[in-house]
């Protein structure tokens, strides 16, 4: 261990054995959420951002978990009609959805009155775009970053959603409770499929956490609760917003571990 590592982890006593809690929790030793999937106290985060991701399935990247008759958004409807799998209204995941509204949310409307429903469910196949929250954390201790994904939202796409055209958000999901759902199924139910060398196929859980799913970024925690698009949409008419949006996505992923890394 270096001696700068060794310097922090004294500091860190100290500051405990300075600062007692005084019979009150002590909520830097505390989880950082009661959600998280991968637990970090608060003292160990240098950094944390909230991040909003979109996953679309049907693009190459992300086709290994949605493979006709065994896609993701399949096994996790299947999984809330059983019972085993708790929905949620949002990704705030205090508000759990009741049945009968899940169900509601995945019968397709009628063409002609789009209040009225019809008797048949959206394919699989249709709810292609996950969208994907998360917290980017910089662990002190071991000077890396971190992904710790807390919920996933089923969604089906404009393009798939006629006749109104706007995306159709079905559920949104604890991600823990998905895991613990998965690791109970057979090995086939939840491949990843490598095309190249089926020997190394893997499972969902592993390649989220591998990061091998492709996403675009769509928000970041603000104080107004803006996309990224809102925030930068009037910037000018050259499309700098867009490059914007590029910028701090690559900043997320890339930049803030190379310059964090040293403190």
């Amino acid at each position: 261990m270096s001696v700068r590592s060794i310097l922090f982890t004294l500091g860190i006593c100290f500051s405990i054995a300075v600062y007692p809690s005084y019979g009150q929790a002590d909520l830097l030793s505390e989880c950082y959420s009661e959600n998280a999937t991968n637990p970090i106290a608060r003292a160990y985060i240098l950094y944390k951002k909230r991040v909003w991701r979109e996953i679309y399935l049907d693009e190459k990247q992300n086709r290994p978990c949605f493979i006709r008759g065994k896609e993701i958004s399949k096994v996790i409807i299947d999984g809330v009609k059983k019972g085993v799998i708790t929905p949620y209204k949002n990704d705030q995941l205090v508000e759990v959805m009741p049945m009968s509204e899940f169900l509601k949310n995945l019968l397709i409307a009628g063409e002609e009155d789009p209040s009225k429903a019809t008797d048949h469910e959206f394919f699989p196949s249709e709810i292609s775009t996950l969208s994907l929250v998360e917290n980017v954390i910089f662990n002190k201790i071991t000077s890396k970053k971190e992904y710790d994904i807390e919920s996933i939202q089923l969604i089906i796409p404009g393009s798939k959603n006629p006749p109104t055209h706007l995306d159709h958000p079905i559920a949104t999901f604890k991600y823990k409770d998905l895991l613990a759902y998965f690791s109970t199924l057979p090995f086939e139910a939840v491949c990843w499929y490598n095309m190249s060398n089926t020997a190394e196929t893997l499972t969902w859980m592993d390649a989220f956490s591998l990061r091998l799913f492709g996403s675009k970024i769509v928000k970041i925690e603000n104080l107004d609760d803006a996309n990224l698009d809102e925030l930068y949409q009037n910037i000018n008419s050259d499309g700098e917003g867009v490059d914007l949006s590029q910028k701090i996505a690559t900043k997320i992923d890339l930049e803030y571990e190379y310059f964090l890394s040293d403190y």
